[in-house]
């Protein structure tokens, strides 16, 4: 008898593809400055480009396993004119423990340099297996052509492509991570199961007004011990945490609904446009009306 049911682990995992993309960008063309909600992971084919994440510039070849978390602001810089093509594919996707990133969690570097090239070719082989899959599910909806269409309802032979879609991509997950173990610790770093049940309280509520006092008295402990025990946990304060998880929404919805920019403010907990406005714009240095511009119904990455 194998009851899984009984591993926090299983009952914790979230795992969701939301995109997955070969792109073969020229030289020349730069990526502007940018930060998406989901996590994304890069399998660099062909050619370098140099990028900059958090304010540090890094190479980045052929062969290499790039992973960016959510929310982590990145530039890829243009390359001289005679420099090849950089050919890679993209990854965009949710993988988290309750409300906790893992790559984060498991402390990922940003560049990963796979020595071993048959297990990256075959980490290679299955994406593309998985862009093949992906891409006959969104002909059979018709929606190849048309990426700002939001689909609402599947049906059965639907349902089933979908299913096997999610059922590869949780074989490209074991193999990405069996692939990156050397980079892993033994363990996730330790989470204070307190903070990890109030992450997951502030995902699930962050439409609602949740100040300090509020979230100290879920816990049934002071402010005080609040700020001190959530630092040394997760390195930054409640109010900011908060902060990137409403953010984190706000982009989401801007890219996969038509939900207006108030509806957007309110189901991320901002409470008015104005504030919404001007946290979006302070944090991304661009209108929200821009961010959904440039992004909506388009693949990040």
């Amino acid at each position: 008898m194998a009851v899984l049911s009984r591993i926090r682990f299983v009952e914790d995992l979230f795992v969701r593809m939301a995109w997955v993309i070969e792109n073969v960008v020229d030289a020349e063309t730069e990526f502007p400055r940018a930060s998406y909600p989901k996590t994304i992971i890069w399998l660099v084919l062909d050619g370098t480009r140099t990028i900059e994440v958090n304010g540090n510039l890094r190479e980045v070849r052929a062969g290499d396993i790039v992973v960016i978390p959510p929310q982590t602001p990145r530039i890829v810089l243009a390359s001289d004119a005679s420099a090849s093509p950089f050919h890679y594919y993209t990854v965009g996707c949710d993988i988290k423990i309750g409300s906790l990133n893992f790559v984060e969690l498991y402390n990922l570097p940003l560049i990963a340099r796979i020595e071993d090239t048959s297990a990256f070719q075959e980490l290679t082989r299955l994406t593309a297996k998985l862009l093949e899959q992906s891409l006959d599910v969104i002909k059979s909806l018709h929606a190849l052509d048309q990426p700002q269409l939001i689909i609402s309802k599947v049906n059965t032979d639907e349902t089933v492509a979908l299913l096997a879609v999610n059922a590869s991509f949780n074989v490209w997950v074991a193999r990405f991570f069996d692939m990156m173990r050397g980079y892993m610790p033994d363990k996730a770093q330790e989470i204070d199961p307190r903070i990890s049940r109030l992450c997951n309280y502030m995902q699930m509520n962050l439409e609602k007004k949740l100040a300090l006092p509020d979230l100290a008295a879920y816990l049934f402990i002071s402010e005080s011990h609040l700020r001190l025990l959530f630092r040394k946990t997760m390195g930054i304060s409640p109010s900011e945490y908060l902060r990137q998880l409403r953010l984190q929404r706000a982009k989401d919805l801007l890219v996969n609904t038509t939900y207006s920019l108030s509806e957007i403010a309110e189901l991320s907990g901002f409470q008015t446009l104005n504030r919404f406005s001007r946290m979006f714009k302070s944090n991304e240095s661009i209108p929200a009306t821009e961010y959904r511009k440039r992004y909506y119904g388009i693949a990040q990455g």
